[in-house]
């Protein structure tokens, strides 16, 4: 019996969410069905057959990587099974957290969809055709931004006209490079295709000017919703653009396209942290951090030629479990609280000690603190960063504090007594159940931190399937 790859990973997900969407009612079993699904599917990743071939009993299956669709192809390679284990552990992890969180029903098919159709953009052939899978997965994300409000906030749609700005650019640039083989160096189609197609990237990972969607959305939808869309999109944005680098030689062999990439990324840490650091809400605090990561990611692209591919993609399961922890929290207080700012928010560790550490620790994970998840591949773009260009080592080091510096803020609100007639003592409010899956994340941070190379280092192996840039 044959199966096509893309079937397990494309189509069952979509599938199951479409079962799902219609059991909201039955919220236990919706959440059954839902994780059975994303676990299944991020087991099956880790431990795929190496030969294709999978024998049970008297039955055996062969598995093939391609499926045609609508006059396409969707490949799903052996070599992009770690990068597709952690979208789908990522889905797994907060369909987790929306059963023990306030987060909207509709938000479990929806992260099936989502999941599915990111997996097929990285599989797609011809390649363009990812960026209209991505936008077809960036409107199914809509109802799940929008589920709490009357109508869509100003943030939403902002979002979804800059995204959708962002797909012709990246079609258009598609065009213009079919002829580029042919081309000299120096002819203006180069250069003119090279804006185009970084216009379209600009757009869809929200890099200055275009980013402010991404703290307007996180302040106003909630905060597992966010946390999730803001961790997905871009990680399957980033793989995506590799493709450009893999399939045009006058991109990964210009110097002038890395200092580019190293100047943008190293603008984004410094405002990114600037504006995190003048904070007062936890939740637009969380969107410029995401900013600040999207920096680092586009310096690990700039630093390509020393080894920055392979930081770009460390990068993305610490971030996972940073932005899960971040979103579970927020997740939590919001039961307490309409606002999450550090006014409203004083005094609450002497209340809920544990979901503050944990709060805390999500921030500075993010952040880069030594023995925590993001720590090893931080400082390897550090030192790369500094070897390469002194001065914005430097910018970037100092835009990096912002982080750091909300985070002495949080944590000075958040043990302060609150101001009310009678002292308020420390005391423990939450329950075990409130607090223990973000413990068991916690862990998980700390021995990616310790050992990196368990943790990180497999992931590396989905840039084999760009067998131009290994």
């Amino acid at each position: 019996m044959n199966i096509n790859t893309p079937i397990l990973w494309v189509l069952v997900p979509i599938f199951m969410a479409l079962v799902t969407g219609t059991l909201f009612q039955r919220r236990t079993l919706s959440l059954i069905l839902s994780i059975s699904t994303a676990l299944g599917l991020t087991l099956l990743a880790i431990f795929f057959p190496e030969d294709l071939t999978l024998s049970l009993g008297p039955f055996t299956i062969t598995f093939v990587e391609r499926l045609a669709f609508l006059g396409r192809q969707i490949t799903i390679v052996s070599e992009m099974l770690p990068l597709v284990a952690l979208v789908y552990l990522a889905t797994t992890l907060w369909i987790l957290s929306s059963w023990v969180t306030d987060t909207p029903e509709i938000f479990r098919p929806t992260s099936l969809v989502v999941s599915g159709l990111l997996t097929a953009a990285l599989g797609v052939q011809p390649f363009l055709y990812a960026a209209l899978l991505i936008q077809t997965a960036i409107l199914a994300t809509i109802p799940a931004l929008s589920h709490t409000q009357k109508r869509p906030s100003p943030g939403i749609l902002r979002y979804l006209g800059l995204q959708t700005i962002a797909m012709p650019f990246i079609l258009i640039a598609g065009w213009l490079l079919t002829g580029i083989f042919t081309l000299p160096p120096d002819s203006p189609l180069v250069s003119q295709s090279m804006l185009v197609l970084g216009l379209g990237f600009a757009l869809l990972l929200g890099v200055f000017p275009f980013h402010s969607w991404v703290p307007m959305i996180s302040e106003s939808s909630h905060p597992n919703v966010t946390s999730f869309l803001l961790f997905i999109l871009p990680t399957t944005i980033l793989t995506f653009g590799l493709n450009f680098f893999d399939r045009y030689a006058f991109l990964r062999t210009s110097q002038d396209v890395f200092q580019v990439l190293r100047m943008i990324g190293g603008l984004m840490v410094v405002l990114g942290g600037i504006w995190a650091a003048i904070q007062d809400d936890f939740k637009r605090a969380f969107g410029f951090a995401a900013l600040m990561e999207t920096g680092f990611s586009l310096i690990a692209l700039g630093l390509a030629i020393q080894g920055g591919l392979n930081w770009l993609l460390m990068l993305f399961p610490a971030r996972a479990m940073a932005y899960w922890l971040w979103g579970y929290t927020l997740s939590k207080f919001e039961v307490h609280l309409e606002t999450l700012n550090l006014q409203t928010m004083q005094g609450f560790a002497r209340r809920f000690p544990f979901l503050s550490l944990e709060l805390v620790t999500a921030q500075f994970s993010i952040a880069g603190l030594p023995l925590l998840a993001s720590s090893p591949v931080k400082t390897a773009l550090f030192t790369g960063v500094l070897d390469v260009a002194p001065g914005l080592g430097i910018w970037v080091f100092v835009g990096n504090l912002g982080l750091f510096l909300f985070t002495f803020k949080a944590i000075a609100s958040l043990v302060k007594p609150a101001e009310q007639p009678m002292p308020q003592s420390w005391s423990k409010d939450e329950k075990l159940s409130d607090y223990l899956p973000a413990l068991i994340i916690i862990v998980v941070i700390i021995l990616m931190g310790l050992f990196p190379q368990i943790f990180l280092d497999p992931i590396r192996t989905t840039l084999t399937a760009f067998t131009q840039l290994q």
